[in-house]
């Protein structure tokens, strides 16, 4: 085999180890200062997410409460454009009336008209007829008649023939007088109820008007609350997302306790305490680890979802629990002292038989691994290392300053009140 051959072999073969050894090798794990780096940007990307997720949703209320007052004012609104045009409709409906009572009116009007015409058209006849006899007077007449009773026929005939043309058209007349005021007055009532019609579409025309503007104002709003829902949509897709990875690296600090548990002892579950310090023990042989009058439990075992332990603060006049003495709960070994970045810098001690106190989110750590310590002895003190709630800042570094204290028997936590006095 020629040497080029040998030597694209080698680089194969080479390429191929390299390529294996990135499955085979394990990915260097994280330190654990990175990692509470990591789940400290992550809880600011939360925190600053759901502050931002919060104003969103106040914004949308105080909308929403802008909407809900124009709605309020539309309503109120058509209501009133409604009153408006049921009078129109009533004004309407007297137009209609009145129309009616002329048009009437006008249909007697050419009764009268063609009652003037048939009259006067008799008169005419009448005058013509005369005019055609000659020039024979009423007197005439009268002293052509043969006799007194033909005389007095005649006369009558006369009379009534004058009184009925008077009749006729005084009637004619008066008809024609009252027609003519009855319609005046009628048009007179309409003009007035129009008038009236007019005002009120006026005024209706001016709230439509006024109801137009409430819409193009409610639509603004509504516009920007749509937009800022999508905004609230985005960030609370931030918030999910920080959440995860603090899931994930809460995942991180159970499989860091799951480890520690692996390494511990198992035994009785119980432990021989002589009773070494001056302070009252339980009956299972431990002491409280904060000796001070006024010391409080803020979550209890399960105070919340997933609290395996009890949280103890301080509370009254000396008030800030910072820097208050952890004494260790009963005789032991050192079991691990260092810092993890959830817990903090905490204790785990072994009291043998198969029963650890962990004493958690110290400031500051006076003892170390393998180191034995009584009952009484102050090992640590109180402070706000790791993930504690609320976070820590330059205006209040104190903050979320409590001791999280747990008891471990044969590699499982369990509820430390029993433990104690």
């Amino acid at each position: 085999m020629n040497k080029p051959m040998i030597l694209r072999i080698c680089s194969a073969l080479m390429c191929t180890v390299l390529c294996l050894s990135f499955y085979i090798l394990p990915v260097a794990a994280k330190t654990k200062e990175e990692i509470q780096s990591d789940i400290d940007k992550q809880n600011a990307i939360k925190t600053d997410s759901e502050q931002k997720e919060s104003d969103f949703q106040k914004e949308i209320n105080a909308m929403q409460a802008e909407i809900d007052v124009v709605n309020q004012k539309i309503s109120d609104l058509n209501v009133q454009i409604a009153e408006k045009n049921a009078v129109i409709t009533q004004y309407q409906a007297e137009m209609n009336g009145l129309q009616a009572e002329i048009d009437t009116a006008d249909a007697r009007q050419r009764e009268l008209d063609s009652e003037i015409s048939t009259t006067y058209d008799l008169l005419s006849e009448r005058l013509y007829a005369t005019y055609v006899a000659g020039e024979t007077s009423t007197l005439e007449i009268l002293l052509s008649a043969e006799d007194f009773a033909t005389f007095l026929t005649r006369l009558e005939l006369v009379r009534r023939i004058a009184e009925h043309d008077t009749s006729l058209v005084a009637d004619l007349q008066s008809d024609i007088d009252e027609l003519k005021s009855t319609t005046e007055k009628l048009s007179r009532d309409k003009a007035a109820v129009e008038e009236k019609q007019a005002a009120v579409k006026s005024e209706r025309d001016a709230i439509a008007s006024s109801r137009a503007e409430e819409h193009k104002a409610r639509n603004l709003q509504e516009s920007k609350q749509n937009t800022i829902e999508q905004r609230l949509s985005k960030q609370s897709q931030i918030t999910e997302g920080a959440e995860k990875q603090i899931e994930e690296l809460n995942a991180a600090m159970e499989e860091y306790d799951r480890k520690h548990a692996e390494e511990m002892e198992n035994g009785s579950g119980t432990i021989d305490n002589s009773g070494s310090s001056n302070y009252p023990v339980s009956s299972k042989g431990m002491i409280r680890p904060l000796q001070y009058p006024n010391v409080v439990i803020s979550a209890g075992w399960y105070g919340y979802p997933g609290h395996k332990g009890i949280d103890f603060t301080t509370a009254g006049a000396t008030g800030n629990t910072y820097g208050k003495e952890i004494r260790a709960a009963a005789d032991g070994v050192v079991d691990s002292s260092e810092y993890h970045y959830s817990w903090g810098n905490n204790v785990f001690i072994n009291h043998g038989n198969g029963v650890y106190t962990r004493y958690a989110h110290c400031s500051k750590l006076l003892v170390g691994k393998g180191e034995k310590v009584k009952q009484g002895q102050v090992i640590a003190y109180v402070g706000n290392t790791g993930n504690v709630s609320p976070r820590p800042t330059a205006s209040n570094p104190h903050a979320g300053a409590h001791l999280h204290f747990e008891v471990w028997v044969n590699k499982e936590r369990v509820n430390p009140a029993p433990w104690l006095p």
